[in-house]
């Protein structure tokens, strides 16, 4: 009886490192091994995110709501605290959202996908000695577009190996006009950009952190690493004076009907909820 035990327990063992192998060296299993990681990541910042702190929850959707399956099916959080460009005392906390997977990485790396190199999203900071995103009143685009470029280099390209000479990001606004009415709120602003800046395309050398999040680049890929390509970008800005936060809705997409649409069904439909009541 002992002997039959030990070898149910010895093959249980087997079984289970088997599991993990899997999960983490498998290209099939990459879309789990992202969210569980990812999900793990959040967990971990919950109670030090500015969304907690402020006692606000957000209803964002995602695939799994909408059902079109261009995007993962669960938001992201994550914290940056005080690493971000911004003046005086302040903290960054950022839920987003990536494209979905299929054959073994995100969507995100395939140029032929809508949700190429896109993501999408919230942006919340908090400061106590000034409003960020603001000045004199007036919309602070450098600020804005600074926020936007940190984002997309030093936490996206960054996680993927680009180099900091490769690094690239210039935006042209285009519009600003007052936004839609969203989650009760009617003065939000509205920015719209063209957008030049990397892709990440890259032929791959070594591991790369942010290969657990998107999963491996395409290995027929044999053109430049991270070649600059054309973007739009659309922002919602808003400032909410009772928990002194600035909010930002951002999508970053290949195009404007893509942005267009990401918006109608991603952002616009945002809920705003006590903490806990999700």
């Amino acid at each position: 009886m002992k002997r039959k035990k030990f070898i149910i327990g010895i093959m249980a063992g087997i079984f289970v490192l088997v599991l993990v192998a899997l999960l983490c060296f498998s290209s099939s299993l990459a879309g789990l091994r992202s969210d569980w990681v990812l999900q793990a990541q959040g967990a971990s910042f919950e109670t030090t995110s500015v969304f907690h702190q402020a006692g606000l929850e957000l209803a964002v959707p995602t695939s799994a709501r909408t059902g079109d399956n261009r995007w993962c099916k669960h938001i992201k959080l994550y914290h940056c605290g005080e690493n971000f460009p911004h003046q005086g005392a302040g903290e960054l906390s950022i839920l987003y959202n990536f494209g979905s997977f299929n054959d073994g990485r995100s969507a995100f790396y395939n140029p032929e996908s809508d949700t190429f190199n896109a993501h999408y999203g919230v942006y919340a900071i908090h400061q106590t000695d000034r409003i960020f995103g603001y000045q004199n009143g007036a919309v602070d685009v450098k600020a804005i577009t600074d926020l936007v470029a940190f984002d997309q280099l030093e936490l996206v390209m960054t996680s993927l190996g680009c180099p900091a000479a490769l690094k690239h990001f210039d935006a042209q606004i285009t519009a600003i006009q007052p936004g839609p009415t969203m989650a009760g709120f009617s003065d939000w602003v509205q920015l719209d950009a063209v957008i030049q800046t990397n892709a990440p395309l890259y032929q791959e050398r070594d591991f790369q952190l942010g290969t657990l999040q998107y999963g491996h680049p395409p290995d027929y890929y044999a053109g430049p690493d991270f070649p600059v390509v054309s973007m739009v970008g659309r922002l919602y800005l808003r400032y909410d004076q009772p928990r002194q936060l600035t909010m930002i809705y951002f999508v970053i997409g290949k195009d404007a009907a893509m942005v267009e649409a990401t918006s109608t069904d991603y952002l616009k439909p945002i809920k705003w909820l006590p903490a806990n009541q999700k």
